[in-house]
């Protein structure tokens, strides 16, 4: 009892320190080790507390027991018609609008595979049977060729596409020259090339590059075909080096080498080749001279050119505007099946 009135006290944040040592009777200073060390002790005490605190506070809070204000509603037979009918009239009327706007595409179609000897010039012609506005997109497609194969996707490499190296990594099987069997014995610059040495570029997607080329006249005046801009920029800036001149045997900022190497997921491919610049009136004929060089033989497969116009919703395309329709139709379905369902249900429960 002595010792603890003698002792000078000061009270913290709710606890007692002792400033006066009660063993030796003497006053305790601010910087005294053992002063430091009770005021540690408190002061870990009260962050635990408070800590506790914050934490029960948090925990019964109305975010954490989702009681936060919030609107629920409560669907009625009513609100699923109005919900069902108005969807269902959208997509009626997007569809209609696609299918309209699918109707002013305009197409030529030509299958030369058949009609023109392999490694040889071949001309053909295509009859316009109803204007085409401009701009006309010139296609390639090749049926029956599957860009989308995992090994066939696989088979390049992204650093040696950029300029940035020769090595042929993840290019199996065709890494070499040899191995790529293009038929090319000279690169970019003129230089002869060793059948041994890395191909670039390399891989099955380069490999099996398309190079066809197609030259358009009408009524023997030639028709210029804007090559340019036709692949994506952000391949054009991916491929944008050619740092081994004497050892590529391709240019890696040709547009036609672009397009190919952005490989199509559907079967079937169509790439784009140009753009005409040219009203297309019917009863022209357009000749179409043809370097029939692409092979599509080894798949049987077909070669098809396609002319084409295209709508702010790209190009001919049915399926999308009757598939919008269908929904629509469903949606509408719904918005009369469901009130008559309701119906007979509540007679069922009145019957009980």
């Amino acid at each position: 009892m002595q010792q603890t009135a003698q002792s000078q006290l000061h009270q913290d944040g709710g606890h007692t320190v002792n400033l006066q040592d009660p063993a030796s009777g003497k006053n305790l200073h601010e910087d005294h080790p053992k002063l430091k060390k009770i005021k540690t002790r408190t002061t870990i005490i009260e962050q635990r507390e408070d800590e506790d605190l914050v934490y029960e506070r948090i925990k019964d809070s109305r975010f954490k027991q989702q009681r936060l204000p919030a609107w629920r509603p409560v669907p009625t037979i009513m609100t699923i018609v109005i919900v069902f009918s108005i969807f269902g009239l959208v997509f009626i009327i997007l569809g209609i609008i696609l299918l309209a706007y699918s109707k002013k595409v305009k197409r030529l179609e030509l299958e030369y595979s058949e009609k023109c000897t392999l490694g040889e010039m071949c001309t053909q012609s295509i009859n316009v049977k109803e204007d085409i506005d401009k701009p006309v997109f010139i296609y390639y497609q090749l049926d029956g060729f599957y860009q989308n194969s995992r090994r066939y996707l696989k088979s390049k490499n992204m650093d040696q596409l950029r300029g940035k190296t020769k090595d042929t990594d993840d290019c199996e099987p065709a890494e070499t020259y040899e191995q790529m069997n293009l038929g090319i014995n000279y690169s970019i610059n003129g230089s002869p090339l060793n059948m041994k040495d890395n191909a670039i570029p390399c891989g099955l997607v380069a490999k099996t590059f398309f190079n066809d080329t197609y030259n358009f006249s009408i009524n023997n005046e030639s028709i210029f075909v804007d090559e340019t801009d036709i692949s994506f920029a952000k391949d054009r800036d991916l491929y944008s080096e050619n740092n081994y001149p004497d050892q590529q045997w391709h240019d890696l900022t040709d547009e036609h080498f672009l397009v190919w190497m952005r490989p199509s997921g559907l079967p079937n491919p169509r790439k784009l080749w140009g753009k005409i610049d040219r009203d297309l009136k019917v009863g022209e004929t357009i000749n179409i001279n043809i370097a029939n060089n692409y092979n599509v033989t080894a798949y049987k497969g077909k070669k098809k050119i396609i002319l084409s116009n295209a709508t702010v919703f790209g190009g001919k395309n049915k399926f999308l505007g009757i598939s919008y329709i269908v929904v629509g139709c469903l949606g509408i379905l719904c918005a009369i099946i469901f009130p008559i369902g309701y119906r007979f249900q509540l007679a069922k429960e009145k019957d009980l």
